[in-house]
């Protein structure tokens, strides 16, 4: 049976192509809205990808863990003995890399962003204009930096996948 099969390594798969799917639409669309909506698709499959590999961990080693998450996997791995490298490198780029700005770029397309107060410009000669104009998707990656998370996830995956061996 392949790695592939055996791990179900078939999902994680199938988001990180959906992932580059929305990007190569997002940057063919002239259509502002298209192009916001295939980026945040983009995101949601790119996250998608991430939970989908840590099932595949979670089958890798033999947890126990329906919904898993960085922290569960560990936990899970401690309870029998173990340190999953996966993880130990996944966590640090949480804390400080392409998954932590994928994992806020993620939560920012869940809920909308906090408005900002209007503030009356000093420029005019009255205080009643005022300055409403805001860029609504200034927070979502473009489809360069979403580019560059696919290809950091791809080869992150990859190489975790190079690297396991039965024990």
């Amino acid at each position: 049976m392949s790695r592939v099969a055996r791990f179900h390594a078939d999902r994680t798969n199938q988001k990180l192509y959906f992932a580059r799917l929305a990007c190569q639409q997002a940057e063919q669309v002239d259509h502002v809205q298209q192009a916001q909506g295939l980026r945040e698709s983009a995101v949601f499959h790119l996250h998608g990808a991430v939970l989908a590999f840590l099932q595949e961990l979670v089958r890798y080693y033999r947890l126990n863990d329906l919904a898993p998450t960085l922290k569960s996997v560990e936990e899970n791995m401690a309870a029998k003995g173990q340190v999953s490298p996966e993880i130990s490198v996944m966590q640090q780029l949480a804390k400080q890399g392409f998954i932590a700005e994928l994992k806020r770029a993620y939560r920012m397309c869940q809920y909308a962003p906090e408005p900002t107060t209007p503030e009356p410009e000093d420029e005019t000669s009255s205080n009643l204009i005022i300055k409403v104009t805001q860029t609504p998707q200034a927070w979502l990656p473009d489809t360069k930096i979403l580019r560059e998370w696919h290809r950091d996830l791809t080869q992150l995956i990859d190489g975790f996948r190079n690297e396991m061996v039965e024990f």
